[in-house]
């Protein structure tokens, strides 16, 4: 998934209630709507290894590297919401 920093832990909360709490994000700041193409490539480019990583490491890996991140993220210590379990 693809998404700037503003709507990340709304991406992840959202995938969570999809049963893809471990999913990964690539982030990149907001805003993006008015960049022109040669401010958006290196931006592009520096989530590249990301989205790869995202596409070719087993389910496993991935669980193993956003456990931690995703809990905080979708369950912060603290704070009550309604959502989905990690």
């Amino acid at each position: 998934m693809v998404a700037t920093d503003t709507f990340a832990q709304f991406a992840r909360r959202m995938s969570s209630t999809q049963g893809y709490p471990y999913i990964i994000i690539a982030v990149t700041p907001n805003p993006i709507r008015q960049l022109e193409p040669d401010a958006l490539r290196p931006r592009a480019e520096a989530m590249l290894q990301t989205v790869i990583d995202g596409l070719t490491l087993p389910p496993a890996e991935i669980e193993r590297r956003l456990k931690d991140v995703a809990r905080q993220q979708i369950r912060p210590q603290g704070v009550v919401r309604s959502s989905v379990p990690v």
